[in-house]
């Protein structure tokens, strides 16, 4: 499975990457995720619970950044693995600056294993697609919050 795209928001790219490597915005942002901690300066580990047709369950999930930029850039791999199946990938983000606001290019890779690897691979990434652009929206709208707060 092959993946990417693209998305402004209106946050500064310190802010956007401060939120993606932050387990607390995380578990907001990511769509099911029930629970995720920090194990070490560079590792994560969760439980993702997904209900969407033809896929439901939850996934124990495993994702450690191998190479990091910031504001600018940041690679990871991990693993998602549940009853239905698991994926196991690699991805990157780009954060550019545009006038204050942020544009965010990923790419990812994954190999799909278990019953999940019997459904068709374009239904498959347009789920992927579709839980991503969820979670961009949701990234979209706490930073947005977030710059709404007063200052302190």
């Amino acid at each position: 499975m092959n993946i990417s795209g693209r998305a402004t928001l209106d946050a500064p790219r310190a802010a956007v990457f401060a939120a993606i490597c932050d387990p607390g915005a995380l578990l907001e942002i990511i769509p099911g995720c029930r629970e995720i901690h920090r194990v070490s300066d560079d590792e994560y580990r969760g439980r993702i619970a997904i209900r969407l047709p033809a896929i439901v369950g939850s996934w124990d999930t495993h994702v450690r950044l191998t190479e990091t930029d910031p504001p600018a850039f940041g690679a990871f791999e991990g693993r998602v693995a549940g009853k239905v199946g698991s994926i196991t990938g690699r991805a990157e983000f780009r954060l550019a600056d545009d006038g204050g606001r942020t544009v965010i290019e990923y790419e990812g890779t994954g190999v799909i294993g278990g019953p999940l690897a019997r459904l068709d691979s374009r239904f498959v990434e347009g789920l992927a697609r579709s839980l991503i652009d969820d979670g961009l929206a949701r990234l979209g709208v706490r930073l947005a919050g977030a710059s709404a707060e007063p200052a302190r």
